[in-house]
């Protein structure tokens, strides 16, 4: 059964439509496969925005965009200068706390990520209080311009490292780490995203087209079901489909625990190659033109689309796996409607150079934007799985 968690957020102000920050919804989305989640939205969203964002996001149940009352209350003297900058409502709103401090007791752990969101943490939550360190905001420049500048950012600060404070872990990544640091926050509260390279952490990316050779390449975990059978499925598909149309074409497997049974299927197979291991750098090693994740079966569809774009090699996957994944990619994989489209599409990315570089280009910078998100999120997700489990054995 899946644990209880509240996710405690803001709408991005001066957007179009509500929305969240790519940051947010990173790690809300990846949280939602082991936690149901309660999604409180800070800021101004109506119904419709409510409920497009729990569609898009995979959370339980969310609320927000209550109209003000005259129970309201003045937020802080200090984030009021920062929600002036940002465009919140300098207020907290009583019906949307009240509705937060009503389930309070269903609550296992808690997540924020901003500091207006600090407001509405709620009494009698058992397990951690974590806070989504998405930026420093008392380095806003904004705040440091006029004769008394210096003097808001100082108490701005202070203000800030005392919210952090109040939370039991303060999540961030590497880079904003050093800032948060430099804030105050000790290292015994603070969890960054540095982990060991793995297939999951790219440690190099591909340079250029004319670094490649005529190779197809799919990295997973072998041993997974899903993984397996999505596998197959472009093997029996559409491998067969591109490999006599493209002399010399190789498709190279890479993963750890392999059944016999796939190995031997896999041994069967013309121009099939499987590489037992996680070591990310076989895949520049080998000069792998094109990445491929059909995406049929699994549910960590984001995770592996990121893993993949941020070594700057063209993805080819799958309409189904865009239809599920929580991400806007836009042009930076190529989607296949059908197996004849994407044998259309493996074949020009592996012949035409400037479709390949410009492909690269745009999945490179997008997978780097989004990778560190999904770090912290598998962190934060670690935590708060011990955290439980460590509740369970003391109950």
């Amino acid at each position: 059964m899946r644990r209880k968690l509240l996710y405690i957020t803001a709408v991005e102000p001066r957007a179009e439509e509500p929305a969240l920050t790519a940051a947010a919804s990173s790690i809300i989305s990846i949280l939602a496969r082991d936690f149901e989640i309660s999604l409180a939205v800070l800021g101004p969203v109506n119904a419709s925005g409510l409920s497009a964002l729990r569609g898009e996001l995979g959370v339980v149940r969310v609320a927000g965009g209550f109209d003000p009352t005259d129970d309201d209350t003045p937020v802080d003297t200090e984030l009021k200068l920062l929600s002036e900058s940002s465009g919140h409502t300098p207020n907290i709103n009583a019906r949307l706390k009240a509705a937060i401090q009503r389930r309070a007791a269903d609550f296992e752990s808690v997540v924020v990520d901003s500091l207006e969101g600090v407001a509405y943490l709620p009494l009698g939550v058992t397990g951690q209080t974590v806070f989504f360190a998405q930026r420093v905001e008392s380095n806003l420049p904004a705040l440091a311009k006029g004769l008394l500048g210096s003097k808001r950012v100082k108490r701005v600060r202070r203000f800030e490292h005392n919210s952090l404070s109040r939370c039991d872990r303060v999540f961030s990544t590497t880079e904003m780490a050093k800032e948060l640091l430099a804030l105050g926050i000790p290292l015994g509260k603070l969890v960054d995203e540095s982990t060991p390279p793995s297939l999951a952490r790219p440690t190099a990316v591909v340079s250029g087209f004319t670094t490649t050779r005529m190779r197809i390449g799919y990295a997973g975990y072998l041993g997974d079901a899903d993984n397996v059978s999505s596998l197959i499925w472009f093997l029996d598909h559409v491998w067969s489909g591109i490999r006599d149309a493209i002399p010399g074409l190789e498709f190279h497997v890479l993963g750890l625990d392999a059944s016999d049974e796939l190995i031997a299927d896999l041994a069967s197979r013309s121009d099939v190659v499987l590489h037992r291991g996680s070591n990310d750098l076989k895949i520049t090693e080998l000069g792998i033109r094109a990445m491929v994740e059909p995406l049929l079966n699994e549910t960590h569809i984001e995770a592996k689309l990121v893993n993949a774009m941020a070594r700057g090699i063209p993805v080819v996957t799958t309409r189904e796996a865009m239809a599920t994944a929580r991400l806007e990619l836009g042009d930076r994989v190529s989607v296949a409607d059908s197996v004849a489209h994407m044998v259309l599409n493996l074949r020009r990315i592996l012949s035409e150079a400037t479709l390949w570089q410009a492909l690269s280009d745009r999945s490179l910078q997008r997978g780097k934007e989004l990778l560190a998100y999904h770090e912290v999120a598998h962190a934060m997700r670690r935590y708060l799985k011990r955290d439980i489990a460590t509740q369970n054995s003391g109950e």
